[in-house]
């Protein structure tokens, strides 16, 4: 993600790079996501609360919780052990330490508010009798080098338990995909206490209802249709108010699928009348923590009339919708960005009010997204590219966010500060463009053992740095922009933001050198290309990035005249002047 540079002015005048302030990077990764880790002991002896290092359970905020959850919801909370007799058994058990104490809390906060939101009693008859914390739970019967993976939530018939894994590192993805498979789990769990093979919602009925994907051309429909032909998926998804809106409308066209939606509703009324009708309808509404707010004035029905009669704006935005298949949203009315963490965010759509700043910004953006090959493109599956005048989240002004987190990703650019009379403002949101592109090829091509993968990457870095995220005290920790201060002295990087996480800064890297040669009004970046003279680590940076693209023109077959490979490739060796 990267925020509008007018929320980082003081940043500029240090640095002089143009920075962006992370509401959740991940996102990415995954996209770009915000991260919480246990803090120092130094952090918690000035929060006034130093974590013993005996144990967590004589922790009042812990023993708090386990009184909530047993008189809420009839679960003993437990902290697993390594050689615990019961599920060691089964599993290599990564006991919690002190230090994922801090993300303990936050896992238990936001499962205390998914369990709230079960009608009263229910979890008491219904639900697992113990909550059994680890960092991580590994079955022994897998095979190869498994690695623990977070979030993870299982049933254990045999102890009426469900063990639960407290990662430690902690971003927004987590909680977004934590939550869901929360469900997903506590279904398993209901089933196997009330299983019956010949009900209606046994597995010999339900793989009669099971529906067929092969017939179906959009790519949201196809992900639904395969996920929900599982039992456990599907009640996942009846928790998600989007992904709920989006099974419902699937449903209007598969009979089948209407079926089994129907089938899990009517199984879980039969447990619980609570389970009422206007109940499945309140669930399909977002919460209020998790609304937006549209400050278009959609009563203004002609608010848009020149944008549509532009004859090469609309010509831009169809040559980028047929290159990508992406959908470009943004028209005022049209659905808002899906966010990583749901909380309240405003935004708002273009008009013709400002019809000069759009026209500018879809010729640049068709300009530079048409720069990457359709053996790229077609692969990274893009549902929508929103164009939005105002993006604020967490009041945060932000001026893009590759949502590679979605199941089927999208991403969002943010013009409010744009300004196309400004050379800096341009440069700004063409790096900006290849930025968000990048967190999406990145999570989608980027894999074990690749050159900008994990520690591939990572050991790039100076001895001794740490990204913020991930970074010991980062819960009790600086702002992103205030670690960026205290820590210019560290080599290797394009801009300050990509010290906030790895994905960042390869995002930043990429971003400045797609547009290094025509910043400045083709004058080039000249700050960044004399880094890359002087700063060995960030040349090292490019050149791993380089053989990333060089390794997908191979497995991928791009041609190599392709103008993204020319335009990496001009970075070290410009063209000379005619």
């Amino acid at each position: 993600m990267k925020h509008a540079p007018s929320l980082i002015a003081s940043l500029l005048r240090i640095r002089r790079f143009k920075v962006y302030l992370a509401i959740a990077a991940a996102l990415a990764l995954a996209a770009s996501a915000l991260a919480q880790t246990p803090g120092t002991a130094q952090a918690e002896e000035e929060s006034g609360h130093a974590i013993s290092s005996a144990s967590i359970e004589q922790d009042p905020k812990f023993a708090a919780a386990v009184q909530r959850f047993q008189t809420s919801f009839g679960a003993t909370l437990k902290l697993a052990c390594a050689d615990d007799a019961v599920f060691a058994k089964n599993y290599i058990v990564t006991a919690l330490k002190p230090k994922h104490f801090d993300n303990t809390l936050q896992i238990l906060t936001w499962m205390e508010s998914e369990l709230n939101r079960y009608p009263a009693g229910f979890m008491k008859k219904h639900g697992p009798k113990n909550l059994v914390l680890a960092n991580a739970y590994i079955s022994k019967t897998a095979k190869g080098n498994t690695l623990a993976y977070s979030p993870t939530f299982i049933a254990e018939k045999t102890s009426d338990s469900m063990l639960v894994t407290v990662p430690t590192t902690m971003t927004a993805t987590i909680e977004v995909l934590g939550r869901g498979y929360l469900h997903q789990t506590l279904f398993t769990t209901i089933l196997a206490n009330g299983n019956d093979p010949e009900s209606p919602i046994g597995l010999t009925h339900w793989k009669t209802l099971e529906s067929d994907d092969l017939n179906l051309e959009n790519e949201t429909a196809k992900r639904l249709t395969r996920a929900s032909n599982g039992r456990e998926v599907l009640y996942k998804l009846l928790w998600d108010a989007w992904e709920f809106a989006e099974l419902t409308k699937c449903a209007k066209t598969d009979a089948k699928l209407m079926q089994r939606i129907n089938l899990v509703k009517s199984y879980m009324t039969s447990l619980d009348p609570q389970f009422d009708e206007a109940y499945w309808t309140a669930l399909a509404v977002i919460p209020e923590e998790q609304r937006v707010i549209c400050l278009n004035d959609l009563s203004d029905a002609h608010s848009t009339d020149k944008i549509k009669a532009d004859a090469e704006i609309q010509a831009d935005i169809k040559a980028m919708e047929k290159q990508w298949g992406f959908i470009v949203l943004w028209e005022p009315g049209s659905e808002a960005p899906p966010m990583p963490v749901k909380v309240r965010f405003e935004y708002s759509y273009f008009t013709d009010k400002k019809l000069n700043e759009f026209k500018t910004f879809i010729r640049m953006a068709r300009e530079n997204l048409g720069m990457y090959p359709e053996q790229i493109t077609k692969r990274l599956h893009i549902k929508n590219l929103y164009i939005l005048d105002t993006f604020d989240f967490r009041r945060s002004g932000v001026a893009g966010q590759g949502m590679s987190w979605l199941p089927q990703p999208s991403f969002a650019y943010g013009l409010r500060t744009f300004d196309p009379t400004k050379t800096a403002s341009i440069d700004f949101l063409r790096r900006t463009i290849h930025h968000e592109v990048l967190h999406l090829i990145d999570k989608e091509f980027s894999k074990e053992g690749g050159p900008i993968y994990g520690a591939n990457w990572d050991s790039l870095n100076q001895e001794g740095f740490h990204y913020k995220v991930g970074r010991p005290g980062t819960l009790n920790g600086p702002s992103q922009l205030r670690f960026s201060q205290d820590n210019t002295e560290w080599q290797g990087f394009a801009e300050p933001y990509g010290m906030n996480i790895a994905t960042d800064d390869r995002a930043t890297l990429f971003g400045r050198m797609m547009t290094a040669r025509v910043a400045d009004e083709g004058r080039g970046d000249l700050l960044f290309l004399a880094k890359l003279e002087t700063d060995q680590i960030l040349k090292a940076k490019a050149d791993r990035m380089i053989e990333f693209f060089q390794l997908l023109n191979r497995d991928l077959a791009i041609p190599s005249e392709n103008p993204l490979y020319s335009i990496l490739d001009g970075v070290f060796r410009p063209q000379k002047a005619n």
